[in-house]
């Protein structure tokens, strides 16, 4: 078989996700003894001369089969003499931009680049569903492979019943939707624990709202898991998700989840999970005090949760890359 290269972005600090998945996938496959090389762009993925850089490096690799794995869609232009996989997780990257951007992203982050793929892989049908607005392509060109949960994430013997209870936020980014959160919690008794780091628009609204709030992050995963175990729900009433990978970790662990009703997430949380209307503040109200109260409630997610994050193993994921490099 033809050597299979996982080509990485020059991650920006606090950048890490893209590089979890892969990184273990490849350990994976390698212990099929798939010829496997990972390779790190020199290059961040910011200015016109370090995207040209980064596109020129992949000239090099020859008759091998190329594996752009995430954010650096572009750089796939530069595999002219392999074959090519394209992973997109998500198209944040066209939101919030003005007109000229937009078609920029368009151009060089998805039309291009997916003409150019042989295979193209996405983490959800959602993500794949959006890929179809963007762009006319075979849809038997596009493989949809999810993402894994880390075997650290066991469940907990119990379920957290602690007084005030720890609502567990994973995430700061604009799509994350924390003003809804903040405004339909504001009146409650609880403790909310947000992971990531804070802008300070978001700290004004949590003391003028007079939230009881910790905020965690550069956590390490083993610290991270400990925060799901301290933890009475997630909550994870995003607006928008490529996959959204914390609702399975909360699953694995055991704990009741509360997250959107639209994008990737009703797909990726099964039957495990409260679905709410992220832009309605009293819908998101209304589901977390039905969960916190709701002890059969939280029971019956937790088993649920459970039986759909088996889905998810790593084993189950590094299989459908193997059988996606060996069609090619």
């Amino acid at each position: 078989m033809k050597e299979i290269v996982l080509i990485f972005r020059k991650p920006f600090p606090g950048q890490c996700s893209i590089e979890y998945l892969f990184y273990n996938i490849s350990s994976s496959l390698n212990k099929q003894n798939l010829p496997i090389n990972n390779v790190e762009l020199s290059h961040y993925s910011k200015g016109l001369l370090n995207r040209v850089l980064n596109t020129s490096a992949l000239l090099s690799h020859k008759k091998k089969i190329i594996h752009i794995t995430g954010d650096v869609h572009y750089t796939i232009l530069g595999a002219w003499f392999s074959k090519r996989v394209l992973t997109i997780h998500d198209f944040g990257f066209m939101h919030n931009k003005g007109w000229l951007a937009r078609n920029v992203y368009w151009l060089f982050w998805i039309y291009f680049p997916v003409t150019f793929s042989q295979k193209v892989t996405v983490v959800s049908n959602h993500t794949k569903s959006e890929l179809l607005k963007y762009i006319k392509v075979n849809p038997k060109k596009v493989s949809v492979i999810g993402n894994f949960i880390d075997e650290i994430y066991k469940p907990i013997a119990t379920l957290q019943q602690g007084k005030p209870p720890r609502l567990l936020q994973i995430g700061t980014a604009f799509n994350k939707n924390l003003e809804r959160l903040i405004e339909a919690i504001k009146d409650l008794d609880c403790t909310l624990v947000i992971i990531g780091r804070l802008s300070q628009h978001i700290i004004n609204l949590l003391q003028a709202n007079h939230i009881r709030y910790e905020n965690k992050y550069d956590l390490a995963i083993e610290e991270l898991y400990a925060e799901y175990q301290k933890s009475n729900l997630l909550c994870y009433v995003s607006t928008l998700e490529g996959f959204g990978m914390p609702i399975l970790e909360a699953q694995a662990t055991g704990i009741p989840v509360i997250t959107s009703n639209c994008s990737s997430m009703p797909e990726v949380a099964g039957d495990g999970a409260l679905l709410v209307n992220p832009l309605d503040v009293n819908a998101i109200r209304n589901g977390v005090k039905t969960l916190i109260s709701n002890t059969e409630l939280q029971k019956e997610l937790r088993q649920k949760g459970f039986e759909n994050a088996r889905r998810y193993s790593k084993k189950n994921i590094a299989e459908a890359y193997a059988n996606l490099y060996q069609q090619l």
